[in-house]
């Protein structure tokens, strides 16, 4: 099966979030452990936040985490 790079990076996003319940990961955290860039991740994190698949907030204190109802 072959997905676009726009599937795989959320898939990954998905993944890293689900590997560490309870605390807000950064993007960059995200894109520095899979080797991806930082600025395409950040379209996918917003697009899965505006979705409700996922809780991101912007900011000093910000970070994305997996929302309470979920796959």
């Amino acid at each position: 099966m072959r997905l676009t790079l726009y599937t795989d990076y959320s898939i990954r996003a998905l993944v890293y979030l689900g590997q560490n319940p309870g605390r807000r990961v950064a993007i960059q955290e995200i894109a520095d452990t899979h080797g991806i860039s930082q600025s395409h991740l950040v379209k996918v994190v917003n697009r899965l936040s505006n979705n409700g698949i996922i809780l991101a907030r912007r900011g000093r204190s910000g970070g994305g985490g997996t929302c309470g109802h979920g796959a």
